[in-house]
C-alpha cells in the first residue's frame, strides 16, 4: 500500500512549474542558437569555401598559362644576337605554379573539411534531437501534470470535509451545599433476660 503523499506547500509545486518554464525556454532559445550557427557554418563549409577555392584554382591556372607565355616569348627574342636568360619570367612561372598547387590543395582540404563536417553534423542531429524532443514533448506534460495538481490540491482545500472536533469533557455531578439526608431509625430491640429468675417466671406463666 503506497503511503500518503506529504505535500505541504501547493506554491512550492507551482514555482517548480515556473521554473521548468523558465528552463525550457533558455533550452529553446540555446537550441535556436546552436542551429543557427550550425546553418552558418554549412554554409560556409558547403558553398562558400568550395566556391572561393574553385575560382582561385582557376584564376591561377590562368596565370600559370600566362607565365608559360611570358617565358616562350622572352625566350624567342634576341638581344644582340644572343637570347636573354628571362629570370624574370622563370621565377613568375615558378610562383605561378607554386600559387595553383596551393589553391589546388585548398579544394582537397575542403572536401576533406565537408566529410568531417557532415559526420560531425549527423552526430549533432541525433544526440540534439534527444534534447530537442524532450523539449517539445516531455517538459510540456510535465508542465501540465505539475498545473493538474495544483489544480487538484486547491479543490481539495475547497472541498475538504470540516476536521473532527475532539469529544467533549465529560461534566462533573454538581455539588449540593445541602446536608445529606440520614437514615431513618432502626426500631430497637428488646434484650434478652439473662438471669434464671426470669426464666422460672415465663415457665410458670
Amino acid at each position: 500500500m503506497s503511503s500518503p503523499a506529504q505535500v505541504r506547500s501547493t506554491a512550492a509545486i507551482e514555482a517548480f512549474r515556473l521554473a521548468l518554464v523558465k528552463f525550457q525556454e533558455r533550452v529553446q532559445n540555446a537550441i535556436d542558437s546552436l542551429d543557427g550557427e550550425l546553418h552558418r557554418a554549412s554554409n560556409w563549409v558547403e558553398h562558400d569555401r568550395p566556391s572561393h577555392w574553385k575560382s582561385q584554382t582557376h584564376l591561377a591556372e590562368d596565370a600559370v598559362h600566362q607565365a608559360k607565355l611570358d617565358l616562350e616569348r622572352c625566350l624567342l627574342m634576341t638581344v644582340a644576337g644572343e637570347r636573354p636568360t628571362c629570370r624574370e619570367q622563370k621565377a613568375a612561372l615558378v610562383a605561378a605554379k607554386a600559387h595553383r598547387a596551393y589553391c589546388q590543395e585548398k579544394c582537397e582540404a575542403v572536401k576533406r573539411w565537408q566529410r568531417s563536417f557532415r559526420h560531425e553534423q549527423f552526430e549533432y542531429d541525433g544526440r540534439i534531437g534527444q534534447l530537442r524532443r524532450m523539449m517539445e514533448l516531455d517538459v510540456p506534460k510535465a508542465q501540465a501534470l505539475l498545473k493538474t495538481i495544483v489544480r487538484r490540491l486547491d479543490e481539495y482545500q475547497i472541498e475538504r470535509p470540516p476536521e473532527a472536533q475532539t469529544p467533549a469533557e465529560p461534566v462533573a455531578a454538581p455539588v449540593s451545599n445541602a446536608a445529606p439526608v440520614s437514615a431513618a431509625p432502626r426500631p430497637a430491640v428488646a434484650a434478652l433476660p439473662t438471669d434464671d429468675t426470669a426464666l422460672n417466671t415465663e415457665d410458670e406463666t
